[in-house]
């Protein structure tokens, strides 16, 4: 019997990331006594975030959002801003905050879940963490009943390693195939190293998100002959899928 999985990452590829981004600027700012504008706390999250997500790309290691609001924290005081708020209570309401966000998926994304779903294929997440706990995202996913779509939900912070680790894509084929190699696992994803690179690193088959057309124009490209693929639009990874498993099956 043929086993299938497929995992998908969360934010930017499920969720919109903008949103929580602000969210974690409306709780600095209030941390701050509104001393500072918030147009300025935006864009100093911004600037920290692309800095860390770099930093994580070139260690790859988990450093825990906590411990960066502890940074940012630190930072903001080197700027003269007095920044004395309490760390873990900041992170509590950022948690909370992005947990019951008003917030759209991207519906490509979910239609593309749901018809691999109907199409055999065991699902699960896969999902880096930042500037608030997996907690916070699992929240989310189960206000607007995605979560139910998945087998098994896989956090950095639940298991200390952070994509593209290859830890974490076996793990996930692991709890979704049992002890055997699954015939087809796909992940996708919005990130070209985390994602797209760290699955085919991992030996898996990858989908790349490409929603804003940066990498192509076009509805979907074969960057891999039957490993690799990027698509602007997720509701052509049901075509996707059926032109890897061929791959498989011949």
């Amino acid at each position: 019997m043929s086993i299938k999985a497929m995992t998908f990452d969360v934010w930017g590829t499920i969720f919109p990331v903008e949103p929580a981004i602000k969210v974690v600027a409306d709780v600095l700012t209030k941390a701050l006594g509104n001393r500072v504008p918030w147009s300025t706390i935006y864009s100093f999250i911004q600037d920290e975030r692309r800095a860390l997500k770099l930093a994580r790309r070139e260690r790859q290691e988990l450093i825990p959002p906590t411990y960066n609001l502890f940074n940012i924290r630190r930072k903001l005081r080197e700027r003269g801003i007095l920044a004395d708020f309490d760390v873990y209570e900041a992170q509590d309401l950022i948690d909370k905050a992005v947990g019951a966000l008003e917030i759209s998926p991207f519906l490509d994304a979910v239609e593309a879940a749901k018809a691999a779903r109907d199409d055999g294929y065991k699902l699960g997440i896969v999902s880096n963490v930042l500037l608030w706990r997996s907690r916070a995202t699992r929240e989310l996913l189960t206000k607007y009943g995605i979560a139910d779509l998945f087998d098994v939900q896989i956090y950095a912070d639940d298991v200390g390693y952070v994509k593209p680790s290859i830890k974490l894509f076996e793990m996930a084929s692991s709890l979704l195939a049992g002890d055997v190699i699954p015939d087809v696992y796909i992940h996708v994803g919005d990130d070209l190293f985390e994602d797209f690179l760290g699955a085919i690193m991992s030996g898996f088959q990858a989908v790349l998100v490409d929603r804003a057309g940066v990498y192509i124009k076009r509805e979907y490209h074969e960057a891999i002959p039957c490993r690799a693929y990027i698509a602007r639009d997720l509701r052509a990874l049901p075509l996707i899928a059926h032109q890897i498993e061929s791959c498989v099956s011949r």
